[in-house]
């Protein structure tokens, strides 16, 4: 074995990790760790963001990671290939939504394995999204490009085919940014008029259940997070969710989901056949499906591993880090999982956002008191404090605090998010 100064073992295969922002990706420190033993990072930064080349150099020059740092955010993308190329990497992957397309163009332009443009688009884009599940005869609500939308005819047949409400969200993007009901056809012309052009897309909204399909105060929806391998698909855990924040806001997550044996076999058939119809044959997946009368419907398929502590809560569960598995993956192994046993604890991520009236916060009280609650773990303050201004159109990512607990049981982690929830108090000024 060749080990260079930094202590990298120099037979182990490069690998270019298409990295992001410190927002959007995985910590540093867990990419880091992933690859040890399997290969030699080459960093690749594709987009213009000082924090993130600061990050990595500073975590660099302390020793903290290892491998080159290389910026390629003034090139294309051929001719980042041609940089990339230099540097011979054995596989490439990125843990983003906004690189996963970028990142299939330099894959194919080098011979790497990774997502086909076409799926990764499909990955990325809502709109071609939802038009590869219709095709594969998958359920979907209706759904419209909101360009098709500018005109007072076409909005005026929105209405004659379906009624309200509808939802307009962004075709690319994550965490409930921008996305708000829609509950007439006087406020679709405004949303329509007020668009950005090429970015938005209207669909009908998914029906709640008219009796309850989940347990106890679930949202009626989960994720299903999913391994690919060589076209093999595995089940790493299904994810359960705390009730939406108005409109649409994201508050957690937690493993395992608070549902029967029959209902996580349905919802891990429907997010296999999505996997399929998009054409994903290697990855780990994210897949997010909603309970109706009329049975699981597909909201989103992201090409990555889950967020909101998805990631971290399956490596505790199951000793499986889903970052080391994409690269093991993407180096051109194959890995299949069967029958993984359910958790033996309930583990909770609990994101805390203020009300929707909000637009100023004032004050943020209490955290200190959820510290001393029994079966927190963690309490971490978010980027919204006192003196900040709010808007709930930021989605999830604004919110005032993050608590990771474990419980023995989802009665039990009902009943301490309740206490959190009472606990922590935010004010402000209202609309």
């Amino acid at each position: 074995m060749c080990v260079s100064a930094d202590g990298v073992d120099e037979s182990l295969p490069v690998f270019a990790i298409v990295y992001h922002s410190v927002e959007d990706d995985p910590p540093l420190h867990s990419i880091a760790a992933a690859a040890k033993g399997v290969c030699r990072l080459l960093w690749v930064l594709p987009i213009d963001r000082r924090d993130s080349r600061s990050a990595l150099r500073l975590l660099r020059a302390a020793g903290d990671i290892t491998g080159e740092i290389l910026d390629v955010s003034g090139l294309s993308a051929l001719d980042a290939a041609d940089v990339l190329r230099g540097y011979a990497p054995r596989a490439i992957t990125c843990l983003a939504d906004t690189t996963i397309v970028w990142t299939a163009q330099i894959a194919e332009l080098l011979g790497l394995k990774f997502h086909s443009i076409d799926v990764a688009e499909r990955l990325t884009d809502k709109l071609k999204q939802r038009m590869a599940l219709s095709a594969s005869d998958l359920r979907t609500p209706p759904f419209w490009d909101a360009d098709d939308l500018a005109n007072a005819d076409a909005i005026s047949a929105v209405a004659r085919s379906t009624t309200y409400p509808l939802v307009i969200k962004p075709r690319s993007g994550s965490s409930s940014k921008d996305t708000e009901p829609i509950g007439s056809e006087e406020q679709l012309r405004a949303a329509i008029s007020n668009r950005e052009p090429g970015r938005m897309l209207v669909e009908g909204y998914i029906p709640d259940p008219t009796r309850p399909c989940l347990g106890a105060m679930s949202a009626p929806y989960v994720s299903v997070e999913l391994l690919a391998s060589a076209g093999t698909i595995s089940v790493l855990e299904v994810t359960g969710k705390p009730p939406l924040a108005p409109p649409f806001r994201e508050t957690g997550n937690f493993v395992p989901a608070d549902i029967t044996e029959e209902q996580r076999a349905e919802f891990v058939d429907v997010a296999i056949k999505a996997t399929r119809a998009i054409g994903v044959t290697d990855g780990v997946l994210h897949v997010e499906i909603k309970c109706t009368d009329d049975g699981p419907v597909v909201i989103e398929i992201n090409g990555r591993p889950g967020g909101g502590r998805i990631r971290d809560f399956i490596q505790r569960a199951h000793g499986i880090d889903t970052i080391a598995l994409m690269m093991r993956v993407a180096l051109g192994e194959h890995i299949a999982y069967t029958d993984l046993p359910l958790p033996s604890d309930v583990l909770l991520f609990l994101v805390v956002p203020p009300d929707i009236s909000l637009t100023h916060v004032s004050a943020v009280d209490g955290l200190e008191e959820v510290r001393q609650i029994i079966g927190v773990e963690h309490v971490e303050p978010g980027p919204i404090g006192a003196g900040d201004e709010f808007s709930w159109r930021d989605g999830t990512m604004s919110h005032v605090a993050q608590i990771t607990a474990v419980t023995s049981d989802h009665a039990e982690m009902w009943r301490l998010r309740e206490e959190v929830l009472n606990t922590i108090r935010i004010e402000g000024t209202r609309t």
